[in-house]
């Protein structure tokens, strides 16, 4: 029903944030853009063909915004992974994908349009869910849902070089989070833990590395 669409890596400062991912995996995030009234812009790296990282973090052109940032960027004191998301496939929707997840008890929220505009001037729009626990802490096991329509996607048109492994994690319920990630069909290895944790494993430039 659903594959991974990218990681995200939320941060205080971006340049501090793609910097340390840099000195990570070997290699750098391009800019990416500002996201209108979310008070964020990113830097994105492809780990595939159709599966990216995200770098984001609060955009100081911008006015603090309206609702505090997504994925608990405010609070943090450094880079983080802290979520990911998932986009439908074998002809499912945005909306098939929320319903199976809300069959199993959660609910990664309403459906809201975004758009952000790249450096070369090109006005990229999507469609994703974001939860008020997503806005509040990150999603951490539980992903976010996005859904790209006609706009290319962007493991297609970042820096190559890096490879999306697997992703790990601990949480305090997981046959909970197995259920939810068995009903969309992901594959990630969830084991028990007194936190939600998330970890990634890439082949990089610089070898196989643990993103956290």
């Amino acid at each position: 029903m659903a594959a991974i669409d990218h990681i995200v890596v939320a941060a205080p400062d971006l340049e501090a944030g793609t910097a340390a991912v840099e000195a990570l995996v070997g290699m750098r995030a391009a800019p990416g853009g500002p996201h209108p009234g979310v008070g964020t812009r990113n830097t994105l790296m492809s780990l595939g063909d159709d599966v990216y990282l995200e770098i984001i973090a609060p955009d100081p052109e911008q006015p603090a915004p309206a609702n505090p940032r997504p994925f608990g960027i405010d609070s943090l004191s450094g880079p983080k992974l802290v979520t990911f998301a998932v986009h439908a496939s074998d002809g499912e929707t945005i909306d098939d994908v929320v319903a199976a997840m809300r069959v199993c008890g959660e609910d990664p929220g309403e459906i809201i349009s975004m758009s952000r505009v790249k450096p070369d001037g090109e006005e990229l729009h999507w469609s994703l869910t974001l939860s008020p626990a997503g806005l509040a802490e990150g999603a951490g096991l539980a992903p976010f849902v996005i859904e790209w329509g006609d706009t290319t996607h962007p493991a297609t048109v970042t820096p190559t070089g890096c490879t999306l492994v697997s992703l790990a994690g601990t949480h305090p319920d997981p046959d909970h989070i197995r259920a939810l990630h068995a009903a969309i069909g992901i594959d990630v290895d969830v084991n028990a833990g007194d936190s939600v944790s998330l970890e990634a494993t890439l082949d990089t430039p610089n070898g196989r590395v643990t993103l956290r």
